[in-house]
């Protein structure tokens, strides 16, 4: 006998003919594998999985959509392996008219990065969310996000501490009986060099763009915004190192506006298509500078 057929099902009585957008599950927890930089890798994720229900039936199947997220987790992630996804559990839905799906993908990422000098290494997190939606209409939309933590010095508190230098070394020049020699001027920017330090801040660049190929560039596009940015935040740091940060810092000053135009021609240039959110956590204020920008690849910054 089948014990299942013989329990009651109050998912199929009717409750009201009001339709429903979305119905599903989140948060669940779901084993992946992603193929990053040649190689595939484990990530611990969180899934979260709707469909819109239409007829006067209470509920869909929450089953059979979980049944259908583990398949997830038994091979390497893929725009395809999404798409299947998201066409098995909508058509799992029919008892409820569903005719749109939305599935959302959210795992962090561990990359291994060098240190700027040292022999050193470490590991960075970029946070990544996957969102798709599906409909045997319109077929599937899929986007791909990601977080990349930077520094960014202001460019303005640059040349304003620089003007303080400036005028700092003349009024001790001009105080001088005879004209300083090069060590002497050595000297004086190691004891004052640092008279006024441009603010800066840890930065963080959320990128999304329209996955239209079979893989996923999550490598690739991170190592994409980071060449572009320059001053990604490191991992293993001795002193050698810091001193190259200081010095990448010092030649890449930026503001929230050129933070995002490097990142959208970088991206642009690779035939990407998207949105830019750039997060500049101010040292010098007690709020935010941000801005926000679509790209579409090919065209010119």
């Amino acid at each position: 006998m089948n014990i299942a057929s013989q329990l009651p099902d109050v998912a199929h009585d009717c409750a009201s003919n009001i339709p429903i957008d979305r119905v599903g599950m989140s948060g669940v927890a779901l084993p992946i594998e992603l193929k990053v930089g040649g190689q595939t890798v484990a990530c611990a994720a969180t899934a979260s999985i709707f469909a819109n229900v239409q007829n006067d039936q209470k509920g869909l199947h929450m089953s059979r959509m979980y049944r259908t997220l583990l398949d997830l987790s038994s091979t390497p992630l893929t725009a395809s392996t999404l798409e299947q996804c998201a066409r098995t559990a909508l058509a799992q839905q029919q008892e409820v008219h569903a005719t749109e799906l939305s599935l959302h993908v959210s795992t962090l990422v561990q990359l291994k990065r060098p240190a700027l000098h040292s022999a050193g290494w470490g590991w960075n997190a970029y946070p990544v969310e996957l969102a798709l939606t599906y409909s045997d209409a319109q077929g599937m939309r899929l986007t791909q996000a990601m977080t990349v933590t930077y520094s960014s010095s202001c460019p303005a508190s640059a040349a304003l501490s620089r003007q303080a230098l400036s005028s700092a070394f003349v009024d001790h020049a001009e105080a001088q009986s005879e004209p300083l020699s090069t060590a002497q001027v050595a000297q004086w920017l190691e004891q004052n060099g640092t008279l006024a330090i441009p603010h800066s801040q840890r930065s963080d660049a959320m990128i999304t763009i329209d996955i239209n190929s079979a893989e996923l560039p999550v490598f690739e596009v991170i190592e994409l915004s980071e060449n572009a940015l320059e001053t990604a935040v490191q991992t293993y740091v001795k002193r050698e190192d810091e001193q190259q940060f200081a010095l990448r810092n010092g030649a890449n000053p930026m503001f929230v506006e050129d933070a995002s135009r490097r990142l959208m021609g970088a991206l642009k240039s690779a035939q990407y298509s998207g949105h830019v959110s750039v997060t500049h956590r101010e040292s010098l204020h007690g709020h935010d500078a941000v801005a926000h920008s679509s790209f579409t690849k090919g065209e010119l910054v």
